[in-house]
């Protein structure tokens, strides 16, 4: 039987038009007809149902994830779910009898081959030199254990296929398949619910198949990937983008900050591990990246002719880095130390470290046609009993290769308030200094404590030439839009309003911790889209998430001993310390090395 009908995708997507071909036991869909398989679902273990909210549509549950389908009529379904709960029927009533056929072909096949591979070694090992033979005895010790394994096995299934064929009545017997009620009676209770739409709804790949790949090139990424109970339970999409999240997070969620809060009065709390919920799933090293859903704000600071418009588009985008914060108040997960992250696009590159621990300090290099962006950020967060306050020492460069300027700005302190009474938000406040190093131009920045909502997110700068006569005023909110000399030079981009759902993400922060299987291929295991307990937030899988976070963080704790016993220290592997001029502190310099040496690392975090 085949034909078309209506398979949901996403949320985004709904339901799309795809051709399915149900043949022998195999659901098999595509596009349109003769057009390549998008997928196949195999019915012999599958769940057949119909559905009570809509009689039009089909419920196969594949044992690792849902398939919703639906008919153009009631006719059209009935058609189907008859075709398919016969065919599966027909698979399991004669699958005992199918099994010996199976078994008599294989074994005729496995001991043809085994004697042609036993007359081939026999004839290597004959033939081969006194010097040959010293260079192939490995293999041939490879295959007397092949032999001994093959014999083995062999013999196991033929005394398997004698006894298949003595208990087959019996066998056939204990089956009723009138009153069975395997998986079909648990997939009509399936419904469309959140819970149940984590699944793979984007094509697969053979997952199994590319941990096969990884085995014995990155052993390390195998196992913490083989032997996780995160990644047990994900479907991994070979899909480029996505516009989704696997699990709807709640944006209402109340979670209570003071009962956890009170102990960490007067301490740093960067040393103090929080809660899951506290966080949203992204690294504070992808954090940095988020920014970069407005590199041409940025492309515009390298290529605009007017010295003092440069200045101003590169004010606008430092800017743009606490958006995320507006609408969503969870904190970003501590990066491990050793934690890396990559994103690359065919515009430019950005690649992140996390070097110490203990103050944390990240560095960041971002590197185009046009410029280079780097950053060295350190972090102290307090927390005074009303307000949390984030102290961010250190100096961000900004290189134009076009004109060779060299700008260079810091970053304002942010107050998170309202955390126990009233809807919490956050602010920048304090004066940001921005110096063009080779023009002697300054941007004046003054981002003060907002008085009431009117006044919330405002931008009000000045960029004066090295004569201190102002050039350039600055005006607008960060959360809107920026004006230089009342001509718009950034405006936010709008939001999906599904957002509200993930984090309140926009389409380019979704890709900063998408996993597919270029990318799994392509990032070494220290990258922070491995981390299985931000992974486990993603997917809703809170509780072991925790689990997870804990276990990550006592890792942590245990190889941080481990190097004080032995007086080692950590060297980062991508950066190194220098003495920055400009702020008369010490920042990081990348050293050119990540795409050469990132599969090299030995660091076992996650």
């Amino acid at each position: 039987m085949e034909g078309y009908l209506l398979k949901w995708v996403n949320p985004f997507q709904r339901w799309q038009k795809r051709y399915f071909i149900l043949n022998d036991h195999i659901l098999t869909y595509c596009d349109q007809p003769g057009g390549r398989s998008k997928g196949q679902i195999h019915l012999k273990v599958a769940g057949i149902a119909e559905s009570k909210d809509d009689t039009l549509r089909i419920i196969i549950n594949t044992g690792t994830g849902q398939i919703l389908l639906k008919a153009a009529n009631f006719d059209e379904k009935n058609k189907w779910l008859i075709a398919l709960k016969k065919n599966q029927e027909f698979c399991q009533r004669h699958q005992v009898f199918n099994y010996g056929q199976r078994i008599q072909e294989l074994l005729t096949d496995i001991w043809s081959n085994f004697a042609l591979f036993d007359e081939q070694l026999t004839y290597l090992q004959e033939k081969a030199s006194l010097s040959m033979y010293k260079e192939i005895s490995d293999i041939i010790n490879l295959g007397q254990y092949l032999k001994n394994g093959i014999t083995l096995c062999c013999t196991l299934i033929e005394e398997e296929k004698i006894k298949l064929y003595g208990e087959s009545d019996t066998i056939y017997e204990s089956f009723d398949f009138e009153n069975e009620i395997p998986l079909n009676t648990q997939a009509s209770n399936y419904s469309m619910r959140q819970e149940e739409q984590k699944q793979n709804y984007l094509e697969n790949f053979n997952f199994q198949q590319f941990l096969e790949t990884i085995k014995l090139s990155n052993p390390i990424k195998y196992n913490n990937i083989k032997y996780n109970r995160v990644y047990s339970r994900l479907n991994i999409t070979n899909d480029t983008t996505r516009k989704c999240l696997a699990y709807k997070q709640d944006p209402e969620e109340k979670f209570a900050f003071w009962p956890f809060l009170k102990e960490c009065i007067g301490k740093d709390l960067t040393r103090i591990p929080m809660p899951l919920l506290f966080h949203q799933p992204l690294s504070a090293l992808q954090f940095f990246a988020t920014s970069f859903e407005y590199y041409e704000t940025l492309k515009q600071a390298a290529k605009a002719e007017d010295p003092y418009k440069r200045m101003s588009y590169l004010m606008a985008f430092s800017l743009v880095r606490c958006i995320l914060g507006i609408d969503c108040q969870k904190k970003f997960f501590n990066p491990v130390l050793g934690e890396t992250y990559e994103f690359f696009t065919s515009e430019y590159k950005v690649i992140s470290e996390q070097v110490s621990h203990h103050p944390p300090i990240t560095a960041v290099h971002c590197e185009s046609d046009d410029f280079v962006l780097s950053i060295t950020m350190e972090a102290t967060v307090g927390f005074s009993g009303t307000s949390i306050m984030a102290k961010l020492p250190g100096l961000v460069h900004f290189k134009n290769k076009k004109t060779n300027e060299h700008m260079t700005y810091s970053f304002p302190n942010i107050v998170v308030k309202n955390l126990l009474f009233g809807k919490m938000y956050f602010e920048q406040v304090g004066e940001t200094i921005y110096s063009n190093h080779t023009t002697g131009d300054i941007g004046i920045l003054t981002l003060k404590e907002r008085n009431n909502e009117k006044d919330a997110y405002q931008v009000k700068a000045v960029i004066k030439d090295k004569n201190g006569n102002v050039r350039c005023q600055l005006n607008g909110f960060f959360n809107k839009e920026i004006y230089a000399n009342n001509e718009l030079i950034w405006k936010r981009n709008p939001l999906n309003p599904e957002s509200k759902w993930y984090y309140f993400y926009s389409h380019h922060i979704l890709q900063l911790n998408h996993l597919n299987e270029d990318i799994l291929r392509s990032i070494p295991q220290t990258d922070s889209r491995m981390r299985s307990d931000m992974r486990a937030l993603e997917c809703g899988f809170k509780d072991l998430g925790q689990e997870e976070k804990v276990r990550i963080e006592e890792k942590q704790r245990e190889r941080r001993k481990i190097m004080e016993e032995k007086k080692e220290q950590h060297k980062p592997r991508f950066f190194k310390e220098e003495f920055d001029p400009f702020s008369k502190r010490n920042y990081w310099v990348y050293l050119y090395n990540y795409e050469k040496e990132k599969h090299l690392i030995d660091l076992d975090l996650f």
